[in-house]
């Protein structure tokens, strides 16, 4: 499988992986800037248009815990993400777990790669198995995916 939605390349990389790439005309520090600062994040990191992101924390080390929560702006259909960082390597790669509702546990990986003042940003998520790779799919993940990294090209413009 491989698509595009909203200028964003999703392909599944393995039986229990989901990789979604955009590249950006921005240098990687700019790029790492968006992908980590709350403040930056909040303007970009919404999934369909309508949603608001009125949790965002961002312990941004090693070890460091991280939580989203979403919600309409009347603070209905509300649902959050966490996890913790297991690799920060500055404007170049970040990994960490994230864990989701009920669904099992995931491990995202996002690659910066700068080749001439353009970014390219890779985030790989492994699942523990295809069924559960197939069931984050089937939630319509990458369209949401897809808007956000639409948005985060606005962002990152803007700056």
């Amino acid at each position: 499988m491989s698509t595009t939605k909203f200028g964003t390349s999703v392909t599944l990389p393995s039986d229990t992986e989901i990789a979604m790439s955009r590249s950006f005309d921005a240098p990687a520090s700019l790029v790492w800037k968006a992908f980590t600062t709350p403040e930056l994040l909040r303007r970009w990191l919404l999934g369909p248009d309508g949603w608001e992101m009125p949790i965002c924390e961002v312990d941004l080390r090693v070890g460091g815990k991280w939580r989203y929560g979403w919600a309409q702006p009347d603070g209905s259909s509300a649902f959050e993400m966490y996890g913790e960082y297991t690799e920060v390597t500055p404007h170049s790669r970040l990994v960490n777990t994230e864990h989701f509702e009920d669904n099992p546990p995931a491990v995202t990986t996002v690659s910066f790669v700068e080749v001439d003042g353009r970014t390219t940003m890779t985030t790989t998520m492994r699942l523990v198995s295809q069924e559960a790779r197939d069931a984050v799919l089937a939630t319509g993940m990458s369209d949401g995916a897809g808007r956000s990294y639409e948005r985060l090209g606005e962002v990152l413009a803007a700056l």
